[in-house]
C-alpha cells in the first residue's frame, strides 16, 4: 500500500513536471537567498493546501493533476502581475497595495499560454487561489526588498509546487525556522531604520527650532517651547488652567510644512481637557486667552518624543508646528 501511494505521488509529481515543460534545475538551497525564497513559497501552498482540504467536497476533481497544475498557473500569472482571471480585481488589489510599480522577482518562469475555462469550477477556484497567494508572497517580498533581501521567483514557485506535490525538500520545521529568521531580520531592520530616522528628525528639528527663535515676534520658554502670538485675545477673556477644557480651531504640521491635522479642514473645532494633551500644548494654551491666536513650535520632547504618530506620519523626534485659536474655556469645576 505504502509503495502503491509513493508511485501514485511519484506520477503526479511527473505530470505537473510535464505540463511544465520539463524539470527545471533546482534551486541550490545552500544559498541564503533560494532557501528563503523557497520557504516563502511552501509556506505558500501549505496556506493554500489548508484551503483545498476545505473545499475538497465541493470541488470532487480536486485529485485531478492536469486540474491541480492550475493553481501554479495562477501563481506564476500573478507573479508576473498579469492574471488571466478576475484581472479588474487583482489588478486593483496589487495597486491598492502598491504592488504594481514594483519590479518582477528575478528568476521567475515564464508564463505558460493557458486558457482558463471560465465554466469550469475547479479551474477557475484553483487558478485563483494560486493568484491570492501570489499576492502575498508579493507582499512578502516587497518587504525583504525593502532591506535588500528579494526573493528569487524561480526558488519560490519550486517551493511552492514541490510541497503541492509533496516532495518538499525543506521540513515543516525548516520553513518555520527562515521565517523566524525573516522576521527578526525585518524587525531589527525597522528598529533601526526608526532610530535612524529619529536621529534624523532630531536634528532637523533642532535646526528648524534654531532658526525660528531668531524671527521677530517669537518667545521662547524655558522648556524650549516657542510661540508667536498670530492674534492678539479679547483683554478680559479667560485663560485656562491645566485642569479645565478648552474648545479650539487648529492646524498641526511638520517642519517640512506638511499638514497632518486640522480642525479648519474637518469643519469644526475641538474641545478636550487641557492636561490630555501632549506638554506643549498645556504650557503653551495657558499663555493665551480666548479669541487669541497662536503659532507654536514645539520640540519633540514636548510633544511626542520617540513614538510614531498619525499612521507613521509623525516620525520619532519630530519637532511640531501648531497654529492654535482659542475659542472657549470652560472650568473643570464646572464640568
Amino acid at each position: 500500500m505504502k509503495l502503491m501511494s509513493k508511485f501514485l505521488a511519484f506520477t503526479c509529481a511527473a505530470l505537473f513536471l510535464s505540463a511544465c515543460g520539463g524539470a527545471p534545475e533546482q534551486s541550490d538551497l545552500s544559498d541564503e537567498q533560494s532557501l528563503r525564497s523557497y520557504a516563502v513559497g511552501a509556506a505558500s501552498m501549505r496556506e493554500a493546501r489548508q484551503l483545498l482540504d476545505n473545499v475538497k467536497e465541493e470541488y470532487p476533481d480536486l485529485q485531478n493533476a492536469e486540474k491541480q497544475h492550475i493553481i501554479r498557473v495562477g501563481f506564476v500569472d500573478l507573479l508576473h502581475l498579469e492574471p488571466q482571471v478576475d484581472q479588474e480585481r487583482f489588478q486593483l488589489d496589487l495597486m491598492g497595495r502598491g504592488l504594481l510599480d514594483k519590479p518582477l522577482m528575478t528568476g521567475l518562469p515564464e508564463r505558460e499560454e493557458f486558457v482558463v475555462d471560465e465554466d469550469d469550477e475547479t479551474a477557475h477556484m484553483l487558478y485563483t487561489l494560486g493568484a491570492y497567494m501570489a499576492v502575498q508572497v508579493l507582499m512578502v517580498n516587497d518587504f525583504l526588498a525593502e532591506i535588500e533581501q528579494p526573493l528569487a521567483g524561480n526558488a519560490v514557485v519550486e517551493g511552492f509546487m514541490d510541497t503541492f506535490a509533496n516532495a518538499s525538500r525543506m521540513s515543516e520545521e525548516e520553513i518555520d525556522e527562515q521565517w523566524e529568521i525573516m522576521l527578526e531580520t525585518l524587525t531589527s531592520t525597522q528598529e533601526q531604520n526608526r532610530a535612524n530616522a529619529g536621529s534624523e528628525n532630531l536634528a532637523l528639528g533642532l535646526a528648524y527650532q534654531e532658526e525660528n527663535a531668531q524671527r521677530e515676534g517669537v518667545v521662547v520658554t524655558a522648556s524650549g517651547l516657542q510661540y508667536e502670538v498670530l492674534r492678539e485675545g479679547n483683554p478680559d477673556g479667560a485663560s485656562p488652567s491645566a485642569t479645565d477644557v478648552v474648545e479650539v480651531h487648529y492646524e498641526g504640521s511638520l517642519v517640512t510644512g506638511e499638514v497632518f491635522d486640522s480642525s479648519y479642514q474637518r469643519g469644526e473645532s475641538i474641545s478636550f481637557p487641557l492636561n490630555r494633551v501632549i506638554s506643549g500644548w498645556t504650557e503653551g494654551l495657558q499663555l493665551m486667552t480666548v479669541g487669541a491666536k497662536y503659532r507654536f513650535v514645539i520640540p519633540a520632547e514636548l510633544a511626542y518624543g520617540a513614538t510614531e504618530r498619525a499612521n507613521g506620519v509623525i516620525q520619532p523626534n519630530s519637532t511640531l508646528v501648531f497654529e492654535v485659536e482659542l475659542i472657549d474655556v470652560v472650568s473643570a469645576n464646572n464640568q
